[in-house]
């Protein structure tokens, strides 16, 4: 979503949006002197853009005409720009069911929900903004947002396509393909995991999921497991070569480019086939997939909807670089844990924009996440002075000094971020070893124990019966101890699995 629009340029669309508006309702009150007067007030403080003044203008001429649907747009719209959207609220509806082909009204209404976060009543007045203003940036870009927030993520990337079709140079509607296709591609997989988990498209589209995380021994295996239960597949070959190569095994790569060339390869130019137009790039042709699809159109839908997000990506990554492009590039890497890249474009960000506090923000969480400790260290300890009230300075402070074997120092900054509202579970955690580590074990057993669901391979379960052990809670260390070994067996058994597989010739 654009949440840095120029004001300047807002402030020029909105006063043209409004004039039919003012002049409409100046209109209805020729001959009343005074109310002209006001009306007269009111369009001009909108366009110097002193919104609350004209706000209250309006609000004195709808309570002296509450029937006229153009002074409750108006009251709506000023109400909106001026930061009162619980107010707008009401006479923007108003406004909107009086006068369905306003697209003011319905914009501003869709705009007011977004900002208040009612971004499921905000989808359908946002629907009727661009039906009536198809090349409105704004509304389809809020419109897309909102579509998303609700889980249409079909609806939102024919949205966000079509915004990219009016404005390629925009990074907005390229992120939002990213998040649309990746979310629908997702979908895709869900159908196929619940409807055909064993079968050969399932155990592929697996294997390349493993190949494109370098995942070589494992991606192997499920490429063969796919290929015994269904006929070879020319690009099964190419995949298993693929993967050769970059395992740096070229001699084998060069068997498996054989076998693929062994086999009949279709003629795409004569075929209509879901695999020929996933090779020619025509991915539009292989979605949406319909609720009866078949096992293989969802395979063929997963990977369509997984190339038309990395289409996305890159062309975001392209973009000259900007602010909105920079950060919005950081935001989707980070959601792909690639959180160093994601840092590195987030400094980008802040050399464009130095005093921008919240690109400051967003790169020292990413480059503590990044683990980048000597860079995200001096920004966490001044964040957490400069803004006491949120948790995560504190929390992330703490757990790098914790990590650090300085428990002492670490624990004061861990209690605050547990004192505010909804701090982060892993504060808890890192509490807990803290206080066991400078063996408090009392005030060890509450924060492990509320910690014992983030426990992946038993280590949590392990401290949790030291700090019950120290405290004489033998019952309770003893459960705890059978809970850390079996965490351990399986994590161990996992390990064993995963090591087992190796790279082998074809």
């Amino acid at each position: 979503m654009p949440k840095r629009e120029s004001g300047k340029s807002r402030g020029a669309w909105l006063a043209l949006a409004s004039i039919t508006l003012i002049f409409t309702a100046a209109a209805n009150l020729l001959g009343q002197s005074e109310p002209s007067v006001i009306a007269a007030q009111a369009g001009k403080a909108m366009q110097e853009e002193r919104f609350a003044d004209a706000a209250a203008l309006y609000g004195q001429l709808a309570n002296s005409y509450p029937a006229e649907p153009a002074l409750q747009a108006n009251l709506g719209m000023a109400l909106h720009l001026s930061g009162q959207d619980s107010a707008a609220i009401l006479p923007l509806r108003s406004a909107a069911s009086a006068m369905p082909s306003s697209f003011p009204a319905h914009f501003f209404l869709g705009a007011s929900y977004s900002r208040l976060g009612n971004l499921a009543q905000a989808v359908e007045p946002l629907r009727q903004a661009v039906r009536l203003n198809p090349a409105h940036p704004f509304a389809r870009a809020l419109l897309g947002d909102a579509l998303e927030a609700v889980g249409e993520y079909s609806e939102a990337a024919d949205a966000w396509k079509k915004l990219g079709q009016q404005d390629g140079s925009s990074p907005f509607p390229h992120a939002g393909l990213v998040r649309s296709y990746e979310h629908l591609a997702s979908e895709a997989v869900a159908g196929l995991q619940e409807r055909d988990p064993e079968s050969e498209h399932m155990l592929r589209l697996l294997a390349y999921t493993r190949l494109e995380t370098k995942q070589f021994p494992s991606a192997l295996y499920l490429f063969r497991e796919a290929m015994a239960r269904g006929p070879g597949r020319r690009s099964d070959h190419e995949a298993l070569a693929a993967l050769y190569e970059q395992a740096g095994r070229l001699d084998w790569a060069q068997v498996e480019r054989a076998r693929a060339a062994s086999l009949p390869e279709e003629d795409c130019s004569a075929s209509d086939s879901t695999e020929c137009a996933f090779k020619l790039g025509q991915f539009d042709v292989i979605v949406p997939v319909s609720a009866q699809a078949s096992s293989e159109e969802l395979y063929w839908a997963a990977r369509a909807y997984a190339a038309l997000s990395d289409e996305a990506f890159h062309s975001l990554r392209r973009l000259p670089e900007s602010v909105d492009q920079l950060t919005l590039f950081a935001d989707l890497l980070a959601v792909r844990s690639e959180f160093s890249e994601a840092a590195d474009a987030a400094r980008a960000a802040l050399a464009i924009r130095p005093q921008d506090g919240a690109l400051e923000r967003q790169m020292a969480e990413l480059l503590y996440l990044a683990r980048r400790v000597e860079e995200a260290r001096p920004l966490l300890e001044k964040f957490h002075q400069t803004d006491k009230s949120d948790p995560r300075w504190a929390a992330m402070l703490g757990n790098l000094l914790a990590e650090a074997q300085d428990f002492r120092s670490a624990i004061p900054l861990l209690e605050s971020a547990l004192a505010a509202p909804n701090p982060p579970q892993s504060a808890r955690l890192d509490l807990g070893r803290s206080y066991l580590a400078v063996d408090e074990p009392d005030k060890a057993v509450e924060h492990l124990r509320a910690a014992a669901s983030l426990d992946s391979d038993g280590s949590v379960h392990y401290q949790l019966a030291q700090a019950y052990q120290r405290t004489g809670m033998r019952d309770q260390a003893r459960e705890a101890l059978t809970r850390y070994q079996a965490l351990q067996a399986r994590t161990s058994q996992e390990t064993r699995a995963a090591a087992a597989l190796e790279i082998t010739a074809p």
